[in-house]
């Protein structure tokens, strides 16, 4: 064992060095997004407060509503990788325990591939909704516009987070035999 393996588990001394370049990338950019999704949750408690505050006094921001709703979406889509890096996904094991290897590893990759393949999917749509916003240079009719481009923007951020930790998964399945040692059952 060298000493770039010193810290690695069992199943990471198995993957190849642009497989664990890719983890390792995932990994950071996925705790980046997570970090700025608890940033959007603190900040959005923080308006409605101010909101509930505000109103005591018969004011408003005008914009709670439509802020907090934006920030929902975003802070969803921003820990989304995130949540499947860690474990945190909920997976019904009923039927993947009771197979054998060779089908458990079966179930996995067509999981994980029809995954990747329904957010590809999705991130072409969204990209193409992106730029025909951008285009029409459309805002909300709020208080305060805001470019509508914006919150799709952060949804496809979001959405290739995911394909590239799907990515991972499928790698990592395919180099090591199992997609992750971390996994949240029922």
């Amino acid at each position: 064992m060298n000493e770039n393996d010193a810290g690695l588990t069992g199943s990471a001394r198995l993957e190849p060095g642009w497989l664990r370049f890719i983890a390792w990338l995932s990994s950071t950019l996925n705790r980046i997004a997570a970090g700025l999704a608890a940033v959007l949750l603190v900040l959005m408690v923080g308006l409605i407060l101010v909101e509930i505050v505000l109103r005591f006094f018969s004011r408003s921001t005008f914009m709670a509503d439509a802020l907090v709703g934006h920030g929902v979406a975003a802070i969803t889509f921003l820990a989304v990788a995130w949540a499947l890096e860690q474990g945190s996904m909920i997976r019904v094991s009923v039927v993947t325990s009771r197979l054998g290897p060779v089908a458990g590893f079966v179930a996995e990759a067509f999981s994980v591939v029809l995954a990747e393949i329904l957010v590809l999917g999705l991130m072409f749509f969204q990209w193409r909704a992106i730029a025909k916003l951008w285009k029409r240079g459309s805002t909300s009719e709020h208080y305060l516009p805001i470019p509508l481009w914006l919150p799709e923007a952060i949804f496809f951020a979001g959405l290739a987070l995911l394909a590239l930790q799907l990515l991972v998964r499928m790698g990592r399945l395919l180099a090591t035999g199992r997609a992750t040692d971390a996994t949240l059952k029922i």
